[in-house]
């Protein structure tokens, strides 16, 4: 062989290798701008729909927030409506509680007086009269107390009834409250989990 075919032959294997090795390289370069290229665009997807999301949650808490205030404000007024109602009807009741207890007072007072006037009338009389005056006595004093004991059950009753009124009341306003409290704190921490 000559040198010249031995300088084609290296030639032939050096421009292989180099091809090859150009091949490779360009491959390589090839794969790597094509991977740049998809990663580039999923961080634009992703950081596309970071935005969106975080306006709809910007929405989300933004309209929450209003209802929470309307309905707070309304819940707010209603309550401020029915202590009102509650103060009166006590105020009320209390009126009635002072004048049962100043008409005993009245009717303790004249029955009294009456007694004590038909006590100076009857300092005269006869043994039988005492003992029937005593007798009528001792039933106008049970026949008071049945009357006092009556009204005083009667006011009672309605006592017991706005007690009972007010604290369902309170039962009403507080339970959705309470709910509505304990359905956003479980959203927010769901969306806290993600």
């Amino acid at each position: 062989m000559s040198d010249k075919e031995n300088s084609e032959q290296k030639k032939v294997k050096e421009n292989i290798v180099v091809k090859g090795w150009n091949e490779f390289v360009s491959n390589i370069t090839e794969g790597y701008n094509k991977f740049q290229k998809s990663i580039e665009e999923s961080t634009k997807k992703n950081t596309e729909l970071w935005n969106q999301n975080q306006e709809k949650i910007n929405k989300f808490f933004e309209s929450a927030k209003e209802n929470w205030d309307a309905t707070m404000k309304e819940w707010g007024t209603e309550i401020a409506e029915t202590h009102k109602e509650n103060v009166d009807l006590w105020n009320a009741d209390l009126g009635k509680v002072k004048e049962f207890f100043e008409n005993n007072q009245r009717s303790w007072e004249n029955k009294l007086k009456e007694w004590s006037a038909d006590f100076e009338k009857r300092q005269t009389e006869t043994k039988e009269q005492w003992e029937a005056r005593k007798k009528k006595i001792g039933e106008d004093i049970k026949n008071w107390q049945d009357n006092t004991k009556k009204d005083w059950e009667k006011g009672l009753k309605s006592f017991r009834r706005e007690m009972i009124k007010g604290s369902y009341m309170f039962l009403v306003f507080m339970i959705p409250i309470l709910i509505v409290v304990f359905v956003i704190v479980a959203l927010i921490t769901r969306l806290l989990d993600y």
